[in-house]
């Protein structure tokens, strides 16, 4: 408890939740763009479309089909600009670690247009978690079968896989974001819970959704409900790895001060 509510996290995580829910519709709008234009197949590039607007009201997600799929032909200048607004609100996200990275480890924040820019080129690795958190929390991938490699088996390997590759991410985060830096070991001490909260609750809120939104007239409101706590523990996780990571470096840092 007392590192959620001592250190500060309990302030951050509603910033934090607020950006990652900013963060979806431009972050679904850029991934689908991208795979429009890369995927060449129009068949694909619509698959994929639609499960990026499961997420979002019927109407709605219609209305973003129809947008990505016209990209292509109608409109180049669309994708630059999803991808601009992608990186821009996963910034924020980015950010606000930093932030409390930088206050629990008492060091100087950058300045605000250098802090931006580190803020922008870090976002990557933001982006990459939160589709590594849709890739956890969705069964259709035909992977499997390319490799020949299908039930348990598969859906173990994919877990590790996923969750091996979250625990980088976080843990070149934590390392990177705060001015001067974090030890390989404090970054990846924080973010082994970190990977593990981002893997494991989508996959629940994904059950939550299919079994329960699914089957009722106000689904839509269950549906937002869903989407808004699995942001909400997103958040949680990723902070909660930060606050670990900045223990662990601090401690070291009172031993290197013991030793001298």
């Amino acid at each position: 408890m007392q590192l959620y509510w001592g250190s500060g996290v309990v302030d951050d995580v509603p910033a934090l939740s607020w950006f990652l829910v900013e963060a979806l519709v431009p972050l679904a709008l850029g991934m689908t763009a991208a795979a429009t234009i890369l995927l060449g197949d129009a068949a694909r590039a619509q698959a994929v479309a639609e499960k990026a607007a499961k997420a979002l009201p019927g109407g709605v997600g219609d209305e973003l089909v129809q947008l990505i799929l016209r990209t292509r032909q109608d409109s180049p200048l669309l994708l630059a600009l999803a991808i601009a607004g992608m990186l821009w609100t996963s910034a924020g996200a980015v950010g606000v670690v930093e932030r409390s990275l930088s206050r629990q480890l008492r060091r100087e924040r950058f300045s605000p247009v250098r802090g931006k820019c580190r803020h922008i080129l870090l976002a990557t690795g933001v982006v990459i978690v939160i589709v590594l958190m849709v890739l956890a929390a969705s069964k259709a991938t035909t992977l499997e079968s390319r490799i020949g490699i299908r039930g348990k088996p598969a859906l173990w390997l994919f877990s590790l896989a996923s969750v091996a590759v979250t625990v980088i991410i976080c843990a070149g985060l934590y390392r990177f974001a705060p001015r001067g830096r974090l030890s390989s070991r404090a970054a990846v001490t924080g973010a082994v819970p970190a990977a593990l909260g981002l893997q494991v609750m989508p996959t629940l809120v994904a059950y939550y959704l299919g079994l329960v939104a699914g089957k009722t007239p106000v689904r839509i409101f269950l549906l937002l409900a869903g989407v808004l706590f699995m942001c909400y523990i997103a958040a949680f996780s990723l902070l909660i790895g930060a606050a670990i990571a900045a223990r662990r470096e601090r401690s070291n840092e009172t031993l290197r001060l013991a030793r001298s």
